[in-house]
């Protein structure tokens, strides 16, 4: 699956500065249960019958703080969608400035997530990762983020399936978040698709682009392919050129190239992975 994310200008910033400003206490996610025993989940109190109330506040009391992380949902917002024309419509939940929906990884946990079309990557809560079958160690490979609080080292990882109402896509890169409470879903997911966003029917409407793979463009990838080569030939510029007296700093250099290669081989099996045509990652 693969396609172009068309978005109003500065969305993306404005949901990421709203997303990463957001505390764990106004992240609640309230539930409660109706008079035909059907569980509801919300995050936003106003859309609680007045009757139902109490049931839900107590509900965001009696869990560990982590538990807008660990939900088992799938809540009413998420319900699934029929898909008309290859037209995918998922309803989302309105927090202030910030769009909230819910989606399901690797066919294992639901969690809430913010729309945020500024980050590349989908960000996940560790725990809600460790929940996915996602286990981050010290071979993880890891990148610096920037985010609205400066900059970041997360782990980076692969997601076998990422699924917001009828919208699945495989494969997806994400990092994990030591401190979010909650996640981002980011341009390595919404990059399969068109967006559009209609804010009085509180609905996204998503349809497939072709013209995409693994959530990057053609330019992308060759561009992420160039630069890794780039970089790693650099280095053996200077280690062949016999000018580098020190032991410490050839030892340096090649720790270095061998690194960049390890991060070259991940590529092309991402690549793989996304069916990236070889006339891409030249």
């Amino acid at each position: 699956m693969s396609a172009r994310a068309r978005i109003a200008t500065g969305l993306g910033a404005l949901l990421c500065v709203c997303a990463l400003s957001v505390s764990a206490a106004s992240a609640e996610v309230y539930r409660w249960t109706d008079e035909h025993g059907q569980e509801h989940w919300t995050g936003d109190l106003s859309q609680v019958p007045p009757g139902k109330r109490g049931e839900a506040f107590d509900s965001t009391q009696d869990e560990e703080p982590s538990r807008l992380q660990l939900f088992e949902g799938p809540p009413s917002s998420a319900t699934r969608q029929s898909a008309r024309g290859g037209v995918l419509r998922i309803p989302y939940e309105q927090h202030g400035n910030a769009i909230l929906v819910y989606a399901r990884l690797n066919d294992r946990v639901d969690a809430p997530f913010y729309v945020d079309t500024g980050a590349a990557d989908v960000v996940v809560p560790a725990a809600v990762a460790a929940r996915a079958g996602i286990h981050v160690g010290p071979g993880t490979p890891r990148e610096t983020y920037a985010t609205a609080n400066g900059l970041v080292r997360q782990a980076v990882v692969s997601f076998d399936a990422i699924e917001v109402g009828e919208a699945r896509v495989e494969n997806v890169r994400g990092s994990v978040s030591e401190s979010l409470p909650v996640g981002l879903l980011g341009t390595s997911f919404f990059n399969h698709f068109t967006l559009q966003i209609d804010p009085a029917a509180r609905m996204l409407t998503l349809v497939l682009n072709p013209n995409m793979r693994g959530g990057a463009s053609e330019g992308q990838w060759r561009e992420r392919f160039r630069e890794l080569r780039h970089r790693i030939a650099r280095i053996e510029d200077y280690l062949d050129d016999g000018t580098l007296t020190s032991e410490t700093r050839l030892q340096e250099l090649t720790a270095r190239r061998d690194a960049l290669a390890e991060d070259l081989d991940r590529l092309e099996t991402e690549a793989d992975r996304a069916d990236v045509p070889a006339g891409w990652r030249e």
